[in-house]
């Protein structure tokens, strides 16, 4: 998601609609925010919802963001985020130049 909360790319499953993928990635880029209006400079998020973790990773086009189960290794976790930013920018690329937004 960009910087601003828009939906860059998204692989969910069905159930996920995308509206509801929308306005999440905007809550989540104002709590994102909050913390840093309040001195709190992150470079990752993890909410944790009971059921599932959600990772918020800041990178350089914006933030990628991961919903695993709860009982996933957070180690293993932090490790395929960052195999799976890696990959991102040439998505992105794709993006730009079908929209025509510099992202």
């Amino acid at each position: 998601m960009a910087p601003q909360g828009e939906l860059l790319v998204h692989s969910l499953p069905a159930q996920f609609e995308l509206e509801e993928l929308k306005l999440t990635a905007c809550r989540i880029v104002r709590i994102l925010q909050c913390a840093g209006a309040n001195g709190l400079q992150t470079e990752d998020g993890l909410f944790d919802f009971g059921e599932g973790k959600l990772l918020v990773r800041e990178f350089v086009r914006g933030y990628l963001c991961v919903l695993c189960q709860a009982t996933v290794s957070m180690r293993s976790l932090r490790l395929t985020a960052r195999l799976v930013a890696r990959s991102m920018p040439a998505e992105l690329r794709v993006l730009e130049q079908e929209t025509g937004v510099a992202r």
